[in-house]
Parts: C-alpha cells; structure tokens; sequence
C-alpha cells in the first residue's frame, strides 16, 4: 500500500467514526434521565494529524452538563416535573453528518485516482 492509499484510508476511517458519533448522538438526543443522575453524554470526534501524511480519529466523550427539561409526564421526572436531558444541537449533529459524508467521498475519490495511477504505471511496465 503506497502512502496516498493509506492517507485516504485514514481519511475513510475517520469520516466513518464522525459518522458514527454524530449518529449516536443524533439517536441519543431524546434520552432523559433523572437530575443528578448520570445520562447520556455526547460525543465528539479529534482528528489529529499523523507523521507521513493522514489522520487519527479518536472519539472523546463531552462533558458537558445536562440540561435541566420540563416533562412531568416522564417516569424519570422529579415531584417538580424537571429531569437531565443532554445538551445535543440537531442542527450542528446533521451538519456533521454532512461534513461526514462529505468526508468520505473525498476519501474515495483519491483512493480512486491513486488507483487509476498505480494501473497507468503497470500499463507502462508491461
């Protein structure tokens, strides 16, 4: 594998794991829990680059405080009716889903390129 395939499967791997982190949060931003208790916390993604070329994607925890949810119909609420629900912006989870998305066809296409180069080189040789 040349380094340009390997950038782009760092790439791949990347995209797929912020994929994944905004996914979870996205299906989590509903979840309640009652005060003080520990719920859901959401989860982001670091990139950093990596020595040669490409990235490392590791998912870090927020930690965030919850936010404090008026529901007194949920079993999880408090005699008031408040209950923690976490702190998850839609809007910027589907952005990043996007941005993802985005991402990994990026990924794939350079994956492609060097691919068509690495056969023009060996239609060269032969």
């Amino acid at each position: 594998m040349n380094s340009i395939t390997a950038t782009a499967q760092s790439g791949l791997a990347a995209a797929t794991l912020s994929l994944s982190a905004a996914a979870a949060n996205i299906a989590n931003a509903g979840d309640t829990s009652a005060i003080g208790a520990s719920g859901y916390q959401p989860i982001a993604v670091d990139n950093s680059t990596t020595p040669g070329g490409g990235v490392a994607a590791q998912a870090v925890t927020l930690n965030s405080p919850p936010l404090v949810a008026y529901d007194p119909t949920s079993p999880v609420a408090n005699a008031r009716g408040y209950l923690d629900a976490p702190e998850i912006d839609p809007i910027s989870e589907v952005s990043n889903t996007l941005a993802a998305g985005r991402a990994f066809a990026s990924s794939v296409k350079v994956m492609k390129a060097a691919d068509k180069d690495q056969q023009t080189l060996l239609d060269l040789k032969t």
